[in-house]
């Protein structure tokens, strides 16, 4: 690979997670939550379809609010997924070495943040609108953004596809 290309790759990853933060930190109907930011990072790194994100709508908060495993990890996942999908020659099935690297990405995330939920990272419960916005509220909430900025550099490596996506059609 020339160095040419290698920077024009570098380029578009550093793109790709320039405009997930920037969407998870959108206010209003551009808001992104946690796990469609960074399948937003996956998608545009990819040359997805960009409205993929929507795959990713119910799982912010911990799935649906309910404060179980962080969105950025579960984003994780389903980026991984999404390589899978736009690559099918390179992944046609689970592969024993991404399926370790993400259970060391889940360890890793606990381990240095803490914990791995988002009822544990936060200590809110946000499953209701006033636990929403006490949530909000708190300092807490700020450090979403860490945990998906650092979801999505460990992510990059594995999003790495050997040849290019081919048109999918459902």
């Amino acid at each position: 690979m020339t160095d040419h290309v290698l920077g024009d790759a570098v380029d578009r990853w550093n793109e790709a997670k320039e405009l997930g933060m920037a969407e998870f930190r959108a206010t209003g109907p551009d808001h992104l939550n946690c796990a469609q930011a960074v399948v937003r990072y996956a998608a545009h790194g990819l040359r997805a379809d960009p409205e993929s994100v929507a795959l990713a709508r119910y799982m912010g908060g911990g799935s649906v609010g309910m404060g179980e495993m962080c969105g950025a990890v579960e984003g994780a996942v389903m980026a991984l997924g999404l390589r899978d999908y736009v690559s099918l020659p390179d992944h046609p099935t689970i592969d024993a070495a991404d399926k370790e690297s993400l259970q060391e990405l889940i360890r890793d995330f606990r381990t240095l943040f803490g914990a791995a939920t988002c009822r544990g990272l936060t200590g809110h419960d946000i499953s209701t609108s006033e636990g929403y916005e006490r949530f909000k509220a708190h300092p807490a909430s700020r450090r979403c953004e860490d945990y998906v900025a650092w979801a999505c550099d460990r992510l990059g490596p594995m999003l790495v596809v050997v040849s290019p996506p081919a048109a999918r059609k459902p």
